[in-house]
Protein backbone atom coordinates (compact mmCIF):
# COMPACT_ATOMS: atom_id res chain seq x y z
CA UNK A 1 0.00 0.00 0.00
CA UNK A 2 0.72 3.66 -1.05
CA UNK A 3 1.62 5.18 2.54
CA UNK A 4 3.00 8.10 3.88
CA UNK A 5 6.68 6.53 5.94
CA UNK A 6 7.39 6.48 9.47
CA UNK A 7 10.67 8.07 10.35
CA UNK A 8 12.99 6.28 12.43
CA UNK A 9 11.83 8.14 15.55
CA UNK A 10 8.88 5.62 14.97
CA UNK A 11 6.40 8.83 14.05
CA UNK A 12 4.61 9.61 10.63
CA UNK A 13 5.96 13.41 11.56
CA UNK A 14 8.27 15.85 13.52
CA UNK A 15 7.08 18.36 15.26
CA UNK A 16 5.62 21.41 15.00
CA UNK A 17 2.62 20.21 12.87
CA UNK A 18 0.29 22.69 11.81
CA UNK A 19 -3.26 21.29 10.92
CA UNK A 20 -6.10 22.62 9.51
CA UNK A 21 -9.99 22.07 8.67
CA UNK A 22 -11.36 24.10 5.82
CA UNK A 23 -15.12 23.95 5.80
CA UNK A 24 -17.30 25.09 2.29
CA UNK A 25 -20.55 26.62 2.20
CA UNK A 26 -22.56 27.28 -1.01
CA UNK A 27 -24.66 30.22 -1.46
CA UNK A 28 -27.96 30.42 -3.30
CA UNK A 29 -28.81 33.83 -4.06
CA UNK A 30 -32.72 34.44 -4.91
CA UNK A 31 -34.36 36.66 -7.47
CA UNK A 32 -35.45 38.79 -4.91
CA UNK A 33 -31.52 38.89 -3.35
CA UNK A 34 -32.07 36.81 -0.60
CA UNK A 35 -29.28 34.22 0.19
CA UNK A 36 -29.50 30.35 1.20
CA UNK A 37 -26.30 29.71 2.70
CA UNK A 38 -26.00 25.48 3.01
CA UNK A 39 -22.71 23.72 4.24
CA UNK A 40 -20.86 21.59 1.68
CA UNK A 41 -20.27 18.08 3.80
CA UNK A 42 -18.43 17.00 0.69
CA UNK A 43 -15.68 20.32 0.31
CA UNK A 44 -14.65 19.53 4.16
CA UNK A 45 -10.47 18.85 3.89
CA UNK A 46 -8.02 18.50 6.28
CA UNK A 47 -4.36 19.83 5.90
CA UNK A 48 -1.26 19.53 7.54
CA UNK A 49 1.69 21.25 7.80
CA UNK A 50 5.01 18.96 8.39
CA UNK A 51 7.89 20.90 9.54
CA UNK A 52 10.11 17.73 8.90
CA UNK A 53 13.97 19.32 10.09
CA UNK A 54 16.97 17.28 10.24
CA UNK A 55 15.66 14.02 8.12
CA UNK A 56 18.01 11.78 7.21
CA UNK A 57 19.18 10.86 3.76
CA UNK A 58 17.04 7.58 4.18
CA UNK A 59 14.08 9.26 5.65
CA UNK A 60 14.21 12.22 3.02
CA UNK A 61 14.65 9.49 0.42
CA UNK A 62 11.38 7.96 1.65
CA UNK A 63 9.44 10.88 1.43
CA UNK A 64 10.51 11.44 -2.14
CA UNK A 65 9.92 7.84 -3.38
CA UNK A 66 6.33 7.96 -2.11
CA UNK A 67 6.49 11.70 -4.28
CA UNK A 68 7.44 10.17 -7.06
CA UNK A 69 4.88 7.05 -6.80
CA UNK A 70 2.03 9.05 -6.61
CA UNK A 71 2.73 11.70 -9.50
CA UNK A 72 3.16 14.85 -6.93
CA UNK A 73 0.07 15.92 -5.92
CA UNK A 74 -2.10 13.73 -8.76
CA UNK A 75 -2.57 10.42 -6.59
CA UNK A 76 -4.02 9.46 -3.65
CA UNK A 77 -1.99 7.69 -0.44
CA UNK A 78 -2.59 6.86 3.38
CA UNK A 79 -1.95 9.47 6.00
CA UNK A 80 -2.07 8.62 9.66
CA UNK A 81 -2.84 11.79 11.78
CA UNK A 82 -0.14 12.32 13.88
CA UNK A 83 -1.93 14.73 16.21
CA UNK A 84 -5.11 12.47 16.33
CA UNK A 85 -6.65 8.92 17.29
CA UNK A 86 -6.63 6.60 14.65
CA UNK A 87 -9.50 4.17 15.83
CA UNK A 88 -13.05 5.85 14.61
CA UNK A 89 -16.21 6.04 16.96
CA UNK A 90 -13.38 5.49 20.20
CA UNK A 91 -16.15 6.09 22.53
CA UNK A 92 -18.76 3.58 20.82
CA UNK A 93 -17.90 0.36 21.01
CA UNK A 94 -21.29 -0.85 19.69
CA UNK A 95 -20.89 0.92 16.21
CA UNK A 96 -19.82 -0.81 13.23
CA UNK A 97 -16.32 0.33 13.41
CA UNK A 98 -15.65 -2.34 16.15
CA UNK A 99 -16.11 -6.08 15.91
CA UNK A 100 -17.22 -7.96 19.42
CA UNK A 101 -17.67 -11.24 20.55
CA UNK A 102 -20.28 -13.42 20.23
CA UNK A 103 -20.98 -13.27 23.66
CA UNK A 104 -19.70 -10.42 24.75
CA UNK A 105 -22.23 -7.46 26.60
CA UNK A 106 -21.34 -4.00 26.03
CA UNK A 107 -22.71 -1.49 28.91
CA UNK A 108 -22.60 2.18 28.21
CA UNK A 109 -23.02 5.30 30.80
CA UNK A 110 -20.12 4.45 33.08
CA UNK A 111 -18.45 6.82 35.10
CA UNK A 112 -14.99 7.15 33.49
CA UNK A 113 -11.34 8.15 35.14
CA UNK A 114 -12.27 12.02 33.08
CA UNK A 115 -15.37 12.44 35.41
CA UNK A 116 -18.51 11.82 33.05
CA UNK A 117 -20.09 9.01 32.41
CA UNK A 118 -18.86 7.52 28.98
CA UNK A 119 -16.74 4.10 29.75
CA UNK A 120 -18.46 1.19 28.78
CA UNK A 121 -18.20 -2.13 30.56
CA UNK A 122 -17.09 -5.41 28.64
CA UNK A 123 -18.33 -8.68 29.78
CA UNK A 124 -17.53 -11.59 27.85
CA UNK A 125 -20.46 -14.38 28.88
CA UNK A 126 -17.93 -17.02 26.84
CA UNK A 127 -15.91 -19.82 27.22
CA UNK A 128 -13.37 -18.29 25.56
CA UNK A 129 -11.19 -15.31 25.18
CA UNK A 130 -13.62 -12.58 23.93
CA UNK A 131 -13.71 -9.03 23.76
CA UNK A 132 -13.50 -5.92 21.09
CA UNK A 133 -11.60 -5.21 18.74
CA UNK A 134 -10.67 -2.88 15.31
CA UNK A 135 -9.35 -3.59 11.86
CA UNK A 136 -7.42 -0.40 10.47
CA UNK A 137 -6.71 -0.36 6.86
CA UNK A 138 -2.90 0.78 8.18
CA UNK A 139 0.78 -1.04 7.17
CA UNK A 140 1.63 -4.07 9.07
CA UNK A 141 5.51 -2.41 9.08
CA UNK A 142 4.91 0.09 11.26
CA UNK A 143 5.30 0.51 14.67
CA UNK A 144 1.83 1.70 16.63
CA UNK A 145 0.79 2.31 20.54
CA UNK A 146 -2.44 1.22 21.63
CA UNK A 147 -3.81 2.71 25.33
CA UNK A 148 -6.58 2.41 26.93
CA UNK A 149 -8.21 3.05 30.54
CA UNK A 150 -9.18 -0.07 32.32
CA UNK A 151 -10.82 -1.21 35.80
CA UNK A 152 -12.47 -4.27 37.15
CA UNK A 153 -13.73 -4.94 40.78
CA UNK A 154 -13.72 -8.69 39.77
CA UNK A 155 -10.04 -8.53 39.20
CA UNK A 156 -10.04 -9.56 35.66
CA UNK A 157 -6.56 -9.25 33.84
CA UNK A 158 -7.10 -8.05 29.91
CA UNK A 159 -5.14 -8.62 26.84
CA UNK A 160 -4.07 -5.65 24.94
CA UNK A 161 -3.21 -6.55 21.30
CA UNK A 162 -1.60 -4.87 18.17
CA UNK A 163 -1.64 -7.55 15.31
CA UNK A 164 0.79 -10.38 16.29
CA UNK A 165 1.75 -8.13 18.93
CA UNK A 166 0.07 -9.24 22.58
CA UNK A 167 0.58 -7.75 26.63
CA UNK A 168 -1.32 -9.16 29.51
CA UNK A 169 -1.45 -6.52 32.01
CA UNK A 170 -3.73 -6.87 35.17
CA UNK A 171 -7.04 -4.77 35.75
CA UNK A 172 -7.85 -3.70 39.70
CA UNK A 173 -10.53 -1.67 41.07
CA UNK A 174 -9.47 1.65 40.35
CA UNK A 175 -8.83 3.06 36.71
CA UNK A 176 -5.26 2.43 35.28
CA UNK A 177 -4.18 3.70 31.67
CA UNK A 178 -2.21 0.60 29.86
CA UNK A 179 0.16 0.70 27.15
CA UNK A 180 0.86 -1.41 24.61
CA UNK A 181 3.69 -0.17 22.31
CA UNK A 182 4.97 -3.04 19.77
CA UNK A 183 5.17 -3.22 15.78
CA UNK A 184 2.32 -5.25 14.51
CA UNK A 185 4.18 -8.41 13.67
CA UNK A 186 3.71 -8.59 9.54
CA UNK A 187 5.72 -6.01 7.53
CA UNK A 188 3.47 -7.32 4.09
CA UNK A 189 0.49 -6.68 6.08
CA UNK A 190 -2.19 -3.91 4.81
CA UNK A 191 -4.36 -4.23 7.88
CA UNK A 192 -3.76 -4.64 11.39
CA UNK A 193 -6.50 -5.40 14.24
CA UNK A 194 -6.06 -3.52 17.84
CA UNK A 195 -7.78 -4.48 20.46
CA UNK A 196 -8.40 -5.83 24.14
CA UNK A 197 -9.62 -9.04 25.20
CA UNK A 198 -10.73 -10.50 28.23
CA UNK A 199 -10.58 -14.02 29.55
CA UNK A 200 -13.80 -16.31 29.57
CA UNK A 201 -16.46 -15.13 32.76
CA UNK A 202 -14.44 -11.50 32.43
CA UNK A 203 -15.57 -8.30 33.09
CA UNK A 204 -13.54 -4.75 32.59
CA UNK A 205 -14.78 -1.42 32.43
CA UNK A 206 -12.53 0.48 29.48
CA UNK A 207 -12.48 4.18 28.39
CA UNK A 208 -10.36 5.62 25.92
CA UNK A 209 -8.73 2.99 23.77
CA UNK A 210 -6.38 4.92 21.36
CA UNK A 211 -3.93 3.57 18.71
CA UNK A 212 -1.20 6.27 17.76
CA UNK A 213 1.53 5.61 15.15
CA UNK A 214 4.68 6.25 17.54
CA UNK A 215 6.15 4.17 20.45
CA UNK A 216 4.92 5.80 23.19
CA UNK A 217 0.96 6.97 23.71
CA UNK A 218 -0.19 10.70 23.70
CA UNK A 219 -3.11 12.41 25.47
CA UNK A 220 -6.25 10.52 24.63
CA UNK A 221 -8.66 11.92 21.84
CA UNK A 222 -11.83 11.02 21.43
CA UNK A 223 -12.68 10.23 17.67
CA UNK A 224 -15.77 9.76 15.55
CA UNK A 225 -14.23 9.24 11.73
CA UNK A 226 -11.08 8.39 13.04
CA UNK A 227 -7.28 9.36 12.17
CA UNK A 228 -6.47 7.14 8.52
CA UNK A 229 -6.56 9.41 5.86
CA UNK A 230 -6.64 7.33 3.08
CA UNK A 231 -7.58 9.51 0.58
CA UNK A 232 -4.47 11.96 1.13
CA UNK A 233 -2.20 13.75 -1.56
CA UNK A 234 0.80 16.09 -1.30
CA UNK A 235 -0.62 19.40 -1.09
CA UNK A 236 1.30 20.87 -3.98
CA UNK A 237 3.85 20.58 -6.71
CA UNK A 238 6.63 20.39 -6.43
CA UNK A 239 8.29 18.87 -3.28
CA UNK A 240 11.33 21.15 -2.11
CA UNK A 241 13.84 20.32 0.14
CA UNK A 242 17.41 22.10 1.87
CA UNK A 243 20.00 19.59 2.24
CA UNK A 244 21.68 21.14 5.24
CA UNK A 245 24.52 18.22 5.27
CA UNK A 246 25.39 15.28 3.68
CA UNK A 247 22.62 13.21 6.07
CA UNK A 248 20.44 16.54 6.90
CA UNK A 249 17.69 17.68 4.90
CA UNK A 250 14.51 20.14 5.95
CA UNK A 251 11.17 20.47 4.15
CA UNK A 252 7.95 21.86 4.68
CA UNK A 253 5.91 19.32 3.73
CA UNK A 254 1.99 20.03 3.20
CA UNK A 255 -0.39 17.14 2.88
CA UNK A 256 -4.37 17.50 2.23
CA UNK A 257 -7.25 14.86 2.21
CA UNK A 258 -10.88 14.69 2.95
CA UNK A 259 -12.28 15.09 5.89
CA UNK A 260 -13.11 11.72 7.58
Amino acid sequence: MLVFPQFVTAASALYPVVKRQRMRSVVNVLGDGTRDVFADNDGALVEWDLYAKGLTAAEWNSVESLYEQVSGSWQTFTFLDPTDNLLADSELLSSAAWTTGALVQLTPGVADPLGTTRATTVTNGGQNTGGVQQTLAVPGSFQYCLSAWVRSSAGSSVTLTAGASTSVVPATAVWNRVVLAAGAGSSAATNVAFGVELPAGGSADLFGLQVEAQLAASDYKMTGGGGVYSQARFAADPLVFTAQGTDVYDALIRIVSPQN
